[in-house]
């Protein structure tokens, strides 16, 4: 039978095995569960063997069981996960980006919707493939204990840290007095373990899973985890500060880039705006120069129908002022100077018997739509002839004003 070919995951979701960390499955009173915090952060500084600054913790509630709260918590090398991960993530544009999870969250969130079997009763789990071996002690699908293995574990190995679980879970109080039941999930159809048959009390039930349908199932759950907003990440701060300088680094290039182009943009604009007006310049004076005899005819009949037409409106006229004025003025009234302005105002001198007769005057040609304003100068008496002496401007409407 041909062997089935391995299926690739180009773009998969990062994820670290347990055995790559410290870790610890912590059993806190529920009334903690505020203060989890402050307190976790505590707790790793002590689990940790690294450096401080050399490494990333993270932690995730993961149920509850017998008022106790289930914390998983994982500490990882900062120099380990870069030598793992950085350089994939790096050639994804990814880091920062997405979260550095843990492979013992996704086993403990699918194993037991997969399988129905461990969601009830106690159950002594394994999951052993070709990249980790993780065991478990799950009471009603909530995990108690667990261990985590390189993927090269023997069945020595395996039995040795069943064993381990299998006392931690009774230590913890967790563990009821009911039957263990064994279940082996694995991608190597020959495993056998015929010693935890025999540490269980019951036959183990061992489940063949392919490459592809376990690294399938892991990412489905990672992606599920994703969606759900899961908080657990791995990703040392030192790769956060690396992607902030690099999105700095980029944001400057850009900026500076950008300003380059508005620069040379501006430039070309200085430089080209000249020609391009002297150009336009030139050819509307050569359209001028091509249409110059038509224009100066039009500008010569244009002239002559506004010489015309002020020619035919005489509304403003020396006459037909001296027709106004003269309509106007009472029979004791006698003009002695009259001084015209074309089109602007006409002044009046002369002698009257009666002042009234002037402001009488005033009055009537005031009523005339042509006369902006009439303004008496004099009114005084004479001194030789004893009569009312008077100087009258009479100011025109102008031809704004007449349109208005």
């Amino acid at each position: 039978m041909a062997k089935k070919k391995k299926k690739t995951f180009p773009n998969q979701l990062p994820a670290v095995p347990a055995y790559e960390t410290v870790y610890a499955l912590l059993q806190l009173p529920e009334e903690a569960e505020d203060t989890l915090s402050e307190a976790i952060p505590l707790q790793a500084e002590t689990l940790s063997p690294f450096d401080e600054g050399d490494y990333t913790a993270s932690w995730e509630v993961i149920g509850k069981q017998n008022g106790f709260l289930l914390v998983w918590l994982a500490i990882a090398s900062n120099e380990a996960l870069t030598q793992t991960w950085h350089e994939t993530l790096a050639d994804r544009n990814q880091i920062a980006s997405v979260r550095l999870d843990a492979t013992a969250l996704c086993w403990i969130q699918a194993l037991p919707k997969r399988d129905p079997a461990v969601a009830e009763g106690q159950t002594l789990l394994i999951m052993h493939t070709s990249t980790e071996c993780l065991i478990g002690v799950f009471t009603a699908g909530k995990p108690i204990a667990l261990r985590g293995l390189p993927p090269t574990a023997t069945a020595a190995d395996i039995k040795r840290e069943a064993m381990r679980v299998l006392t931690q879970a009774a230590m913890s109080g967790l563990l009821e007095d009911t039957p263990v039941k064994g279940v082996c999930y694995t991608t190597q159809p020959d495993e056998s373990l015929p010693e935890l048959d025999a540490l269980i009390g019951s036959p183990c039930r061992i489940e063949t899973l392919s490459e592809d349908d376990a690294e399938t199932l892991l990412q489905q759950t990672l992606q599920q985890r994703v969606n759900a907003g899961k908080t657990f990440d791995l990703t040392p701060q030192i790769w956060r500060d690396e992607m902030r300088t690099n999105r700095n680094k980029r944001m400057l290039v850009f900026c500076a880039v950008l300003f380059g182009l508005l620069w040379a943009g501006a430039a070309l604009t200085l430089f080209l705006l000249p020609k391009y007006y002297a150009q336009r310049a030139k050819e509307t004076a050569l359209r001028i120069q091509a249409h110059r005899t038509s224009y100066n005819e039009v500008v010569g009949l244009q002239e002559r129908i506004d010489l015309i037409m002020r020619y035919q409106n005489r509304r403003f006229s020396a006459l037909e002022m001296l027709r106004l004025v003269c309509a106007a003025k009472a029979s004791d009234m006698t003009f002695l100077s009259v001084t015209y302005r074309q089109k602007q105002s006409l002044r009046i001198s002369g002698l009257c018997d009666e002042t009234a007769s002037v402001y009488a005057f005033k009055e009537a040609v005031q009523k005339d739509g042509r006369i902006l304003e009439v303004r008496i100068n004099r009114l005084a008496q004479d001194a030789k002839t004893r009569k009312q002496r008077f100087d009258i401007d009479i100011l025109f409407v102008t031809s704004e004003e007449d349109e208005a």
